[in-house]
């Protein structure tokens, strides 16, 4: 006996579930349930048939995949946001009951969520990371410029975030500058474009591209929905800090730097930050925490007896590149770890910056240079993409003039003002210094060599500033290199060329014999193209062979010439005949097509007719002025 299909139980109805049945199963409040789709990656599906999966119910509804809702029924964060619900009942009824000692207890065992595993659950590897880097950085930043409060008793964005942010972007280019990655430089209307490369696994470099805002007064829309916004910026900061101390501890250093409260204070960003190396040879007494990789070295010492000494090293290697792929994403430091070092000595920015060597064996752009800021440049652009290259830099801060003792090696002044030669020479006092624009420092980089400085001097018109990529996001620099800033005026008349490139073969013929008769690239002479229009009148034959004599063709090149010049007008001739010729199947044409086809057929038509009429013009001129010059 067949088993009678129940409806819902199979098809649409059973893969998709509504938000609000979505609701109910995971007993959590809207905001809950968006933010939790948000974190674990989770969007709205939408059914072929929505009435079918809604039940027969043609009510509007969002649908989400039913394996999806049941894979949040395991989520650690549910509990969290049960815990998290339960105190603010507790902390509100103590609240209200005046008990402030209570009140103080519950805050200060809050519950927190904390978003470590959701880093390792959606990025398994440090590659896959990096590729997906571009989003966290361009929000981290956008938030590290907004106004700490932008309404007077109204705080959209916490202020302690705002400056997380901040911190987070300075470590992000303090590593940018400590390995010297960045490769190029865009000033877009948007903001300015960044791209470095990072190392991914296998020593494959990852590019990273991101956008920062130009330094202006922020205005904050009250119609966003910051929540939604701060939801992301929470899993993008957990994010950007997983691959920082991924990075840091790459290059020996510790993770997080300490800050400099007073250069902090003095309002440095990337220089408020301390470079600390990390003590690999540390004492026994010292430390009570033995790592993984130390007790598997010491295991492979004391196997080493049994082999040679190059055996175990190699067995060392490649026990350490297994490390290393096994632990693909790291704990973040705990506070304990960070006290360890807290005793290491203190490199300054400076110093690492003076001291730290390219990551490639060629000479850095900027490294024999000391550029000096003016007041109205921002230092927190410029600063870091000069010093990221190898440059030293100066600020208007540091020094207010260039007669201060700090400005004394200052090779370049970058400007943004417009100044006369003497004001320029008076400022230099005897000194040989080069003005420049900030646009010159960015197309240095993109084009990796010292441009001339005379086409950005203060004040002057600059050359068009081209984007070292395409359309698809690879770099263009090869083309740019080759063809250069003249590239910026070709670029306008190119997409026109391109409409022309489908052209029949006798439009083709008819272009050639016209460009030759106006004289750009004149393939033939006039004479020989009026002697291949006849080749059996003697008179122009003639004519055309007195022409080649003064113009010293020999007479086996002339013949050639002939009978290529005779070639092209016959097909000139057969196109012209196919035109006049081929009305009468125009019509039948015309009937098998639409109306929008109909009416491009008639437009290559008139052309074609134009560019006929065009030909048998300039050679009846040409056979003219020949019979004249005959006749002198």
């Amino acid at each position: 006996m067949a088993k009678i299909q129940k409806r819902g139980e199979k098809g649409a109805a059973k893969n998709y579930i509504t938000r609000n049945q979505a609701l109910k199963k995971l007993q959590i409040s809207l905001s809950d349930f968006r933010r939790l789709c948000i974190l674990k990656g989770i969007y709205p599906r939408e059914p072929l048939h929505k009435k079918r999966a809604n039940k027969g119910s043609s009510a509007p509804a969002s649908f989400y995949y039913a394996k999806d809702v049941q894979y949040l029924l395991h989520e650690p964060l549910l509990v969290r946001f049960r815990e998290h619900k339960a105190f603010a009942k507790k902390l509100a009824r103590a609240l209200g009951r005046g008990e402030w000692a209570l009140a103080k207890n519950l805050e200060d065992a809050k519950p927190v969520a904390r978003l470590d595993h959701l880093v390792k659950e959606r990025y398994p590897t440090f590659t896959l990371a990096l590729q997906d880097l571009q989003d966290p950085l361009n929000l981290v930043h956008l938030f590290s410029t907004l106004p700490t409060n932008p309404i007077p008793g109204k705080t959209l964005v916490p202020p302690e975030v705002i400056s997380e942010c901040g911190k987070l972007i300075s470590e992000w280019k303090l590593w940018a500058i400590k390995t010297q990655s960045l490769k190029y430089v865009f000033l877009g209307v948007k903001g300015i474009y960044y791209e470095v490369d990072a190392p991914g696994q296998g020593g494959d470099p990852v590019r990273v591209r991101w956008l920062e805002g130009y330094e202006f007064q922020q205005h904050v829309p009250h119609d966003v929905d910051f929540r939604i916004l701060l939801t992301f910026l929470d899993l993008y900061r957990t994010l950007i800090s997983f691959v920082l101390y991924k990075l840091y501890t790459e290059e020996n250093l510790v993770y997080p730097p300490p800050l400099d409260t007073e250069l902090d204070a003095k309002g440095e960003s990337v220089g408020a930050l301390r470079l600390v190396e990390k003590k690999e040879d540390a004492p026994a007494e010292a430390s009570s925490k033995v790592s993984k990789k130390e007790v598997k070295r010491a295991i492979k010492g004391i196997k080493s007896t049994e082999g040679t000494a190059d055996d175990v090293d190699m067995d060392e290697t490649a026990q350490e590149g297994k490390d290393d792929e096994e632990e693909q994403f790291v704990e973040r430091p705990s506070k304990e770890d960070n006290e360890d070092v807290a005793q290491a000595p203190l490199t300054t920015f400076s110093s690492i910056l003076a001291s730290a060597e390219p990551s490639s064996s060629k000479t850095l752009l900027f490294s024999p240079f000391t550029f000096y800021l003016s007041r109205e440049i921002s230092a927190r652009t410029w600063e870091f993409v000069i010093r990221a290259t190898g440059g030293k830099v100066i600020t208007a801060l540091q020094a207010p003039t260039l007669d201060s003792p700090l400005a004394e090696g200052v090779t370049h002044v970058v400007i943004d003002r417009p100044m006369t030669v003497e004001q320029m020479r008076e400022t230099e006092r005897g000194r040989k210094v080069t003005w420049v624009q900030p646009q010159w420092v960015a197309d240095c980089i993109n084009r990796s060599k010292i441009l001339s400085a005379e086409d950005y001097a203060p004040g002057k018109l600059l050359p068009p500033h081209l984007s070292p990529w395409d359309g698809e996001g690879e770099l263009a620099r090869p083309w740019l290199e080759e063809h250069g800033d003249a590239v910026a005026v070709d670029s306008v008349g190119a997409e026109d060329e391109d409409e022309d490139e489908d052209e029949d073969e006798e439009e083709e013929v008819a272009d050639e014999s016209e460009a030759e008769d106006e004289g750009k690239t004149p393939r033939y002479p006039p004479a020989l193209l009026a002697a291949a229009t006849n080749p059996s009148d003697s008179t122009l034959r003639h004519a055309a062979e007195l022409e080649a004599e003064r113009n010293g063709t020999s007479h086996a090149a002339f013949e050639t010439q002939l009978k290529e010049a005779t070639k092209v007008h016959s097909k000139s001739g057969k196109a012209t005949k196919a035109v006049s010729a081929g009305k009468g199947e125009e019509d039948l044409r015309k009937i098998m097509m639409s109306n929008k086809k109909a009416k491009l057929y008639e437009k290559m038509q008139y052309s074609n007719r134009q560019q006929a009429e065009e030909v048998s013009r300039n050679q009846t001129r040409s056979l003219s002025d020949v019979m004249a010059d005959t006749s002198i």
